[in-house]
């Protein structure tokens, strides 16, 4: 899910330090994310966006501090409820 590693992008802008997201790190990831998203399949930034805030939100429940969502990126990627928000998007 290339969406996911838009978390990636972060780990170079962010200072290693665990705290919950702020501000600046979710907008860098929705900027991220909706332009993966927009690039690879989203026919509107509408869409985009729902979709990215079905993936932060889900993505935020378990790991609520930035650090630990990238530490676990690659269970991230794989995690089917990250997943499901695309599939809940191109299935309506």
């Amino acid at each position: 899910m290339k969406a996911i590693f838009a978390l990636l992008l972060l780990a170079i802008v962010s200072p290693s330090c665990k705290e919950k997201w702020n501000e600046e790190d979710k907008k860098a990831f929705y900027q991220a994310c909706t332009e993966t998203a927009r690039n690879d399949w989203a026919k509107t930034d509408d869409i985009a966006k729902i979709y990215c805030d079905c993936v932060f939100n889900k993505m935020y429940q378990k790991y609520p501090h930035e650090e630990d969502a990238l530490e676990h990126i690659d269970i991230l990627a794989k995690d089917t409820d990250l997943i499901k928000c695309k599939d809940e998007i191109m299935n309506k």
